[in-house]
C-alpha cells in the first residue's frame, strides 16, 4: 500500500512542481538576455529616484521661467509612458534588432510622446513593418495609395500622469 500511495503522489508533486510559474514572469516564459550586456544599464533605484526628482524640480524651474502653463501648453511633456511587454517583443523579434531607440516627439496637440524603433548592431535605427495590417489587401506589384512606406515606429504608452504606479 505504501509503495501505490508513493507512486499516486510522485508524478503529482513532479506535475504539480513543473507547471509552476517562475517568480515575477506571471506564466510568461522569460524572454533570455545577457546579463553582462544588461548590466551595463544597471543603477541602484536610489539613482533613478535622484534622476527623477532631479527631473521633476527642473521642470518646475523651467514652467516658473516661462509664461504661464506655456510649457504645459507647447510641451505636455509626461513623467513617463508604459509600453507593454508585447510592444517590446515586436521591436526585439524585427530582424537583426539589438537594441530599442526612445525618441521624444510632439504630436499636433503639443502633447510629447515617446517613440520606439528597433536598433541594429551598429546602433542605426531599423524602419521596417512592425506589426501586418491584416485588414489590408495587398497586391502584388502595386503600392497602397495613401501609404509611403510600410514601416512603422511604437508609440501610444500608457501616460504618467494621470495613470502611475511607480516606484520612483
Amino acid at each position: 500500500m505504501k509503495h501505490q500511495s508513493i507512486r499516486i503522489i510522485l508524478p503529482i508533486i513532479l506535475i504539480m512542481v513543473m507547471t509552476q510559474c517562475t517568480p515575477g514572469t506571471h506564466g510568461d516564459k522569460p524572454i533570455p538576455f545577457d546579463r553582462a550586456k544588461a548590466s551595463l544599464h544597471v543603477i541602484p533605484i536610489e539613482d533613478a529616484r535622484a534622476y527623477r526628482k532631479g527631473f521633476v524640480a527642473g521642470k518646475r524651474e523651467l514652467q516658473a521661467k516661462l509664461p504661464a502653463n506655456y510649457l504645459d501648453s507647447a510641451f505636455n511633456l509626461p513623467d513617463a509612458e508604459l509600453f507593454n511587454r508585447d510592444a517590446f517583443a515586436a521591436l526585439l523579434n524585427v530582424k537583426g534588432a539589438r537594441g530599442i531607440r526612445i525618441y521624444l516627439g510632439k504630436d499636433e496637440k503639443g502633447t510629447v510622446r515617446m517613440i520606439l524603433l528597433p536598433t541594429d548592431s551598429a546602433g542605426a535605427d531599423i524602419a521596417t513593418m512592425l506589426i501586418a495590417n491584416e485588414k489590408a489587401v495587398h497586391v502584388p506589384g502595386i503600392k497602397s495609395a495613401n501609404a509611403q512606406s510600410d514601416a512603422q515606429a511604437m508609440e501610444s504608452g500608457q501616460r504618467c500622469p494621470p495613470l502611475c504606479k511607480s516606484a520612483l
